[in-house]
């Protein structure tokens, strides 16, 4: 592998209907994982990296060489960059082996075949592809594809690693098997690498950082974890699974701010948004007894399994949203299949406070 570096980039572009301006950086061996919803131009800021759009204003810089630089009159050729690509539907050449794919990028670097070839066979060797050398991508499964697009990023000893919904092809049997494989792999590259998806596992578990993009523009940025606990859009609560209000603290609770009220400890003043695990949240068919602060009439509108779990669709005053986590039997037993008036009741200790 070539030196550590590290990626800075900010770009502005626009292309079609989607204005683009995006800041990242990516440190040497780390993983950025960049998500968002569809449309949001996670995939432009790849190809933007790549030197595959060109920018209305901004710069990339990579390991201190700058490869994009508008004002600067600096474009600097793909070909030339140091980046490996795996493109979501991998772009395999089709009438070339596995082992001729890998050994394709050594062999635009001025490898000679012998050497491009023996690389190449090393690396399929690495991800434990000795018996596909010969057979061409039509003949391999999704995950065996998936792999031989990587080692055919890797191969040719890049910089910078940029990896396009690298999963999102593969069928859910095989999924888990190749994400372990790639974050194995992850773990001893060591350039910088930007992984765009749009399922919350792959970016959980290969990413240290994720990158939140909705409408072109960043809405939020850190550390896996502290993104997961303090979400401030309802793309990102859909996206790790919470449900998140916003509203106006009020100190020992909050404002909402379509109405209502919801207690919570040190809730503090100023706008504030509010964190409701699903699994926080308990149902009944009646009022609840006792004096639970947080007690909330509504109607369950759908039911989903989820393993050993089912997720409950709640519309409190026919407006708010709300995803309960209960067990199956709990289903079962309040029929909530059937939907109808429910009760909800949430202790102020399980609601997440955190500025807006």
């Amino acid at each position: 592998m070539g030196p550590a570096v590290s990626l800075l980039a900010e770009v502005r572009l626009a292309l079609g209907a989607l204005d683009l301006e995006a800041a990242l950086e990516a440190e040497a061996g780390e993983v950025v994982a960049v998500v968002g919803p569809n449309g949001a131009g996670k995939t432009t800021l790849l190809r933007a990296l790549a030197g595959l759009v060109a920018l209305a204003g901004g710069r990339v810089v990579l390991g201190g060489r700058v490869l994009d630089d508008p004002e600067a009159s600096i474009w600097v050729p793909t070909e030339q960059r140091s980046i490996g690509y795996v493109f979501q539907d991998y772009l395999l050449f089709p009438h070339l082996s596995a082992l001729d794919n890998v050994a394709f990028g050594p062999r635009c670097r001025g490898v000679d075949r012998v050497g491009a070839r023996s690389l190449a066979r090393s690396w399929l060797e690495r991800f434990g592809l000795a018996e596909v050398v010969g057979h061409r991508p039509a003949s391999l499964s999704g995950g065996q594809a998936q792999r031989v697009a990587l080692a055919r990023a890797l191969a040719t000893e890049p910089r910078l690693l940029l990896l396009d919904e690298p999963l999102a092809a593969l069928d859910a049997s095989t999924r888990d098997g190749v994400r372990a494989d790639l974050r194995r792999h992850l773990a001893t590259f060591d350039g910088a690498c930007v992984l765009v998806t749009h399922d919350p596992v792959d970016a959980l578990l290969l990413a240290k950082r994720l990158v939140v993009l909705e409408g072109g523009s960043v809405t939020q940025r850190g550390l896996a974890a502290e993104v997961a606990a303090a979400p401030r859009s309802p793309w990102v609560a859909e996206l790790v699974g919470v449900n998140l209000w916003r509203g106006r603290g009020r100190g020992d609770g909050i404002e909402l701010a379509g109405g209502g009220w919801v207690a919570a400890p040190s809730a503090g003043t100023g706008e504030v948004f509010a964190v409701i695990h699903p699994r926080s949240v308990a149902l009944h068919r009646r009022r609840p007894e006792g004096t639970p602060r947080n007690v909330w009439r509504g109607r369950a509108e759908a039911v989903e399994l989820l393993g050993d779990r089912a997720r409950v669709r709640v519309l409190l005053d026919d407006r708010v949203p709300l995803a309960a986590e209960v067990t199956p039997a709990a289903v079962a037993d309040l029929a909530l299949g059937a939907g109808g008036e429910v009760w909800v009741s949430v202790k102020a200790t399980e609601v997440r406070v955190h500025p807006a």
